[in-house]
């Protein structure tokens, strides 16, 4: 137990070293990321009593790996929140349909999902970004979105300035809940495994219908939820999961 939190401590402090690098791009270590969360233009995580988390899924959608990722959801009778790339909602306006349709919220991923595009950190980009894809959901599904989740987790001053006066929220992820199950190979059981064990009431986790490796993530879906539905857990979209903060 001690060797493997010693090990989970220095993994960390590695990682954190690693994101300074890359300057406002990271979750735990942009100079404003607390006043962010303070002040609700930043989500990362819900202070609740409750045993309830959310769903979120990335990259989507795409013609094999979503509506595996909806199946193993449908299996449990669980919504979920998926952030969709543009130029991919665009070719697959019917899949954007049966998420509505089945009850899931869908937000917005961008519409290049290019994070170099972002770091340029230019107003017109982010708005002909956002603008676009939210236009193509809203044209789907008659629903316009009210999240936001930046390609590569890129966030700036005035990036979460721009996104909260649209106005939208920066929806991001709770820290020990990426299993990075988008890596070529990782199995469903591992990334199953990683979202039980790091389980907390109030999280939000990431996951991806749209990567090369998604079908494991359907796996995965279906095997975390048959376990933690079991353990007394429920799970909700974003947006629901936010309006149980229990902060005043």
């Amino acid at each position: 137990m001690i060797i493997n939190l010693k090990k989970r401590t220095l993994g960390a402090i590695f990682a954190g070293i690693f994101l300074l690098g890359l300057g406002s791009y990271n979750l735990a270590y942009h100079p404003h990321m607390n006043q962010w969360k303070n002040e609700k233009k930043v989500v990362t995580l819900i202070k609740t009593s409750q045993k309830v988390a959310a769903l979120t899924f990335d990259d989507g959608p795409d013609p094999e790996t979503t509506p595996a990722v909806l199946d193993s959801l449908a299996r449990h009778n669980v919504h979920a929140t998926f952030f969709v790339v543009g130029h991919r909602a665009e070719k697959s306006p019917q899949l954007l349909q049966l998420m509505a349709a089945q009850g899931h919220e869908l937000g917005n991923h961008s519409y290049s999902h290019n994070y170099l595009q972002f770091k340029k950190n230019d107003i017109a980009i982010f708005q002909s970004e956002i603008e676009r894809t939210n236009a193509i959901i809203t044209l789907a599904t008659c629903r316009t979105p009210t999240l936001f989740r930046p390609p590569g987790g890129y966030l700036s001053d005035r990036l979460v300035k721009y996104v909260n006066e649209y106005p939208m929220t920066v929806a991001y992820w709770t820290w020990l809940q990426d299993p990075k199950d988008w890596r070529v190979g990782k199995k469903g059981e591992a990334i199953a495994q990683h979202v039980v064990s790091n389980i907390a009431p109030g999280q939000i986790i990431i996951l991806h219908d749209g990567a090369d490796n998604s079908l494991e993530t359907a796996r995965a879906v279906d095997l975390l939820l048959t376990q933690l539905i079991a353990d007394g857990y429920r799970f909700v979209t974003m947006s629901e999961l936010i309006q149980l903060d229990e902060r005043k």
